[in-house]
């Protein structure tokens, strides 16, 4: 009776440590061979290698995941994803990507973390690649300003991640805010709005030294059936008086803004599926403003997918940043164009075969904005200008999700 006892014992505390959490193991190795071209400018050429070969690893990622279900409608829930950068010795993992803790129920869901901000999950939407990775991604030139700071006396805030010619050149806009929390309300019938706070952790009062930033991002959707239609606003503010031009700012924001200055991002898009076929389009514009100067940019894109067989898929889109508009008149020749053309080709529900073309033109004075997937122009990579560059790469490779 005693080890009867004693087994239904352990056999509950079994069921008990089940009904716990729900975990799952997941991630993306993507794998891509490139060739890539640089010409135009006598900057890009001057002790430079204008073509290169190179092996990316754009988005590969190892995740855990989980929930636990609280009762009463209400789950707990985490995440810690990392990148996962096999294209060298040098990959670590940790929680670079989305990494949370939170609660959802009826009344939505709250998470806390380093997180995609509405941005920067709808302008993923609506690009035409598979997880938009690679040097396709409409990251090339969404939210960057043209780079203006790169050329003296422009008076602009220069922003977003450090780049190399294997490392992302994305936005301030188009990274992921750390110390954040983001509440999203439930779907009513494809309803859906989403806004995200980056608290102002590295604030400090030091004289000489003072730092406050923060961050909001704001966004609302609708995607019911066939049509996805988006709206976000985001708002950086940074209050500083340290001299010098170091970046600074905490996770995502590698920036430097100058003392009072702000940055504000709005977005405006949609998708329609045909089924066979789809089609996209996003407007953006990007506004500084503040103790430097004020300037804006508007970007403009469109793009769309055709299934040309069963498994085999057609991609393309084109984008376009307008010159900037400063508060002391137009600046001309400080704009560029995108346009990709892309073939994925599906061996299983989780394996495809891709390859894709990218081109990039920056105008005389434009000078970081680089394909999405890597090789950012001006203050991050290895000397390259503005001077009217032109950039193309060919990407051929696999891509597998588990």
């Amino acid at each position: 009776m005693q080890k009867k006892l004693i087994a239904l014992a352990i056999a509950g505390l079994s069921g008990a440590a089940l009904a716990q959490s729900n975990v799952t193991i997941y991630g993306v190795a993507d794998a891509t061979f490139d060739i890539i071209n640089v010409s135009g400018g006598s900057a890009a050429l001057s002790g430079n290698t204008p073509n290169f070969t190179r092996v990316s690893t754009n988005g590969s990622r190892l995740g855990f995941k989980g929930t636990e279900n609280l009762g009463n409608g209400l789950t707990a829930l985490f995440q810690f994803e990392s990148n996962a950068n096999f294209d060298n010795s040098a990959s670590t993992l940790g929680t670079s990507r989305d990494s949370f803790a939170g609660l959802s129920g009826n009344f939505g869901k709250v998470i806390l973390g380093n997180l995609s901000t509405p941005t920067r999950a709808f302008s993923a939407l609506l690009d035409v690649n598979a997880g938009n990775d690679g040097i396709g991604t409409n990251y090339a030139l969404l939210g960057k300003l043209g780079g203006a700071l790169a050329n003296a006396g422009k008076g602009v805030p220069a922003f977003g991640a450090d780049a190399s010619r294997s490392a992302t050149s994305a936005s301030l806009f188009d990274t992921r805010f750390s110390n954040a929390i983001a509440y999203t309300t439930p779907s009513f019938s494809g309803l859906q709005a989403t806004a995200a706070y980056m608290a102002n952790e590295n604030k400090t009062d030091t004289s000489g030294a003072k730092l406050n930033t923060s961050a909001y991002d704001l966004g609302l959707n609708y995607n019911n059936g066939p049509v996805l239609v988006g709206l976000t606003y985001a708002k950086v503010t940074e209050k500083n008086d340290v001299t010098g031009s170091a970046p600074y700012g905490s996770g995502a924001l590698k920036t430097y803004l100058g003392s009072d200055q702000k940055l504000r991002e709005l977005r405006l898009g949609g998708s329609y599926d045909f089924g066979v076929a789809t089609l996209r389009a996003l407007y953006a514009q990007t506004k500084a403003d503040g103790s430097l100067n004020d300037v804006k940019q508007t970007v403009w894109g469109i793009g769309g997918t055709y299934n040309v067989t069963t498994n085999g898929k057609l991609t393309a889109q084109y984008y376009h940043a307008g010159d900037l508009d400063k508060s002391t008149g137009a600046d001309d020749n400080t704009g560029a164009k995108f346009c990709t053309l892309g073939y994925e080709h599906s061996l299983s529900k989780r394996t495809l075969l891709k390859a894709n073309y990218a081109y990039l033109k920056n105008d005389e004075k434009t000078s970081t904005n680089g394909f999405g997937g890597g090789y950012d122009f001006g203050k991050n990579s290895s000397g390259f200008a503005g001077d009217d560059i032109k950039l193309s790469g060919l990407q051929v490779g696999l891509r597998h999700s588990f």
